[in-house]
């Protein structure tokens, strides 16, 4: 039997988008998912397509209170395979010039502060083998004008998945990154409002989703619960995955047909 099968698989930000998509894709899989985000009528609506085998807890990651629920739930119910960093928040959006600091420092505590410190209190639970996997964005690797906040805690995440990757690897603890494209989920809802004053390239996200460019979440979801549950360890380590780059997605499409 697969270890995700006998353990569990934490995901965070699961109340809708690519982090429901996600559970559903897994449970489906045979998989036992415990989804953790702030929202309980939305975890619910997640938790009600698969019960048996998804769990839901509210808990916002972002503070220290929120991070030992979603611990405690895990130890309550046993081994952890997998833990999935999905939760972000865009805001605020704008000039860092304008930027607040309670603004700034909550958008990092999401973004950045809760993988760190949900991963630290996670460790315990993990199974020797397990695997901690960070939802990355093209934004970790570039500027986009407006999203200072956002593209700094990206790439702070992905910074993270690079030390982690190597101080874990002794603890038998696997550590990847995925960046999923530009997905069809409330996140995206919310940057084509935005205005082009305080984001100027909001154009270019608004003709994605007339041209129906955006990725769809189940799709996406295939591709990472593929990345975390399929891939071999080392596989999974070595490189950031990217549903953009053609090797990678033909190596996923190939895998799944056999």
């Amino acid at each position: 039997m697969r270890a995700y099968k006998t353990g569990w698989t934490l995901i965070t930000g699961g109340g809708s988008g690519l982090g429901q998509a996600l559970a559903w894709d897994i449970a489906a899989r045979g998989g036992r998912v415990i989804v953790a985000g702030r929202r309980p009528e939305a975890l619910e609506e997640t938790r009600a397509r698969a019960p048996e085998a998804i769990l839901a807890v509210t808990a916002d990651v972002a503070t220290p209170q929120g991070r030992d629920a979603v611990a405690q739930i895990v130890q309550d119910r046993g081994p952890l395979y997998g833990v999935v960093h999905n939760a972000a928040v865009l805001d605020p959006v704008g000039p860092l010039a304008e930027v607040s600091p309670e603004d700034w420092r909550y958008q990092q505590a999401v973004n950045v502060e809760g993988p760190l410190f949900l991963t630290q209190a996670l460790l315990p639970h993990l199974m020797h083998g397990g695997r901690i996997l960070h939802i990355s964005s093209g934004a970790a690797h570039r500027c986009l004008v407006g999203w200072g906040g956002y593209c700094s805690s990206k790439a702070a995440l992905y910074m993270l998945y690079l030390c982690l990757r190597e101080e874990l690897a002794p603890r038998g603890v696997h550590v990847g990154s995925v960046r999923p494209g530009v997905v069809d989920t409330p996140m995206q809802t919310r940057i084509r409002a935005t205005d082009a004053s305080r984001f100027p390239g909001v154009e270019r996200f608004r003709r994605l989703k007339a041209e129906g460019q955006l990725e769809s979440s189940e799709r996406v979801a295939d591709f990472v619960s593929w990345v975390l549950l399929d891939t071999g360890d080392r596989q999974f380590s070595e490189e950031e995955w990217d549903i953009g780059n053609e090797a990678q997605t033909r190596l996923w499409r190939d895998t799944r047909a056999l």
